[in-house]
C-alpha cells in the first residue's frame, strides 16, 4: 500500500478530531436536522460544481451505488447528530471509535475479507487505545450524558462502518469525484425535505453559518472526497484502523485550542493506538 493513501485518511482524522465539540455547540443552537441538511448541501454544492456534469454523464450505476452510500451516511450522521444532544462529546468520540472493531466484522461477514493474524493484532490495539483514551472513566465523565444518547451514537458508529465497508465495495467501479457529490446530495436532499416537512428554518445568526461553512465544506466536501478517493486503493478494515487516529487528533485539538493537559492516559491511549497503526504497516499489504 502506498504511503500517500495512509497519509491522506489519517489527515482527514484531524479534521474530524475537531467536528466533536463544533456539533455539540451549534447543535444546542440549531434543530439537528437544519444543520445536517445545511452542512451537505453546503458539502454537495462544492462538489457539484467540480463533479456534477461527470456525475450525469456517468449515468445509473454510479448514481444508485452513490444513493445507497449517501443513505447509509446520512443515516449514521442523523444519529450521531441527535446523540450528541444527549451525551459529551467524549462519549461520542469514543462509541464512533468502536468502528476500529465493526468494520473488520462486518467486512469479514459481507465481503467474505477476514483479516489477517497480524492485522488482528493490530485492531486489538488500536481498540484498547480507543478505549484507553476515551472511555469515560470516572462518574462525573459518566453522568455527563445520557443512555439513550450513548445508543444512539452507537447505532451511528453502524452505520458508519456500514459507509467505510460500502465505500471499499464499489470504490475500484466508479470515480471518486462524482460518487461522493452524488453522496452528499442524497443526504442534503433526505434531510432537506425533513426540514421542509418539519416546517423548521434556517439559522438567521450569522456566528451560527461560520461552522456551518466549516462544517460543510471542510469536514464533509473534502474529507468524504478524499476518504472516497484514499480507499480505493486500500481496505475497508485499514481505513478504519487509521480512523482510530480521530480521538487522537481530538485530544491534541483540545489541548491546543482549549490549554487541556495531555495526560498520561492520553499519551497512552494515543501511543497504544499508533503501536496498533504501525503494526498495520509491518508487511505491506493488508487484508
Amino acid at each position: 500500500m502506498s504511503l500517500r493513501y495512509d497519509l491522506a485518511l489519517a489527515f482527514i482524522t484531524l479534521i474530524w478530531g475537531t467536528t466533536f465539540v463544533v456539533v455539540k455547540v451549534t447543535t444546542e443552537r440549531v434543530d439537528p436536522m437544519v444543520f445536517i441538511a445545511a452542512r451537505f448541501a453546503l458539502g454537495a454544492i462544492a462538489l457539484l460544481v467540480l463533479f456534477g456534469g461527470r456525475a450525469l454523464a456517468a449515468g445509473p450505476p454510479l448514481w444508485w451505488r452513490g444513493t445507497i452510500l449517501g443513505l447509509l451516511l446520512g443515516v449514521g450522521f442523523v444519529f450521531q447528530t441527535y446523540g450528541l444532544r444527549e451525551t459529551s462529546p467524549a462519549r461520542a468520540a469514543f462509541i464512533t471509535g468502536l468502528n476500529v472493531v465493526i468494520v473488520p466484522l462486518m467486512s469479514a461477514a459481507l465481503l467474505r475479507m477476514a483479516p489477517p493474524r497480524r492485522l488482528i493484532i493490530a485492531i486489538a490495539l488500536s481498540a484498547a487505545g480507543t478505549v484507553v483514551l476515551s472511555a469515560p472513566l470516572s462518574p462525573d465523565e459518566w453522568s455527563s450524558g445520557s443512555t439513550r444518547g450513548d445508543l444512539l451514537v452507537l447505532v451511528c458508529a453502524i452505520f458508519f462502518a456500514a459507509h467505510i465497508v460500502g465505500i471499499s465495495r464499489f470504490a475500484t467501479r466508479v470515480e471518486s469525484g462524482p460518487s461522493t457529490a452524488v453522496q452528499l446530495t442524497v443526504v442534503a436532499v433526505v434531510a432537506g425535505a425533513w426540514v421542509l416537512g418539519s416546517g423548521a428554518s434556517l439559522p438567521t445568526e450569522r456566528d451560527l453559518w461560520w461552522p456551518i461553512g466549516y462544517m460543510g465544506v471542510a469536514a464533509t466536501a473534502f474529507v468524504f472526497l478524499v476518504q472516497n478517493w484514499a480507499q480505493r486503493h486500500t481496505t475497508a478494515t485499514r481505513a478504519a484502523l487509521i480512523f482510530t487516529l480521530e480521538p487522537v487528533f481530538a485530544a491534541l485539538y483540545s489541548a491546543v485550542v482549549y490549554g487541556e493537559e495531555l495526560t498520561p492516559r492520553v499519551l497512552i491511549g494515543g501511543g497504544t493506538i499508533l503501536a496498533g497503526i504501525l503494526v498495520s504497516e509491518i508487511g505491506g499489504e493488508t487484508g
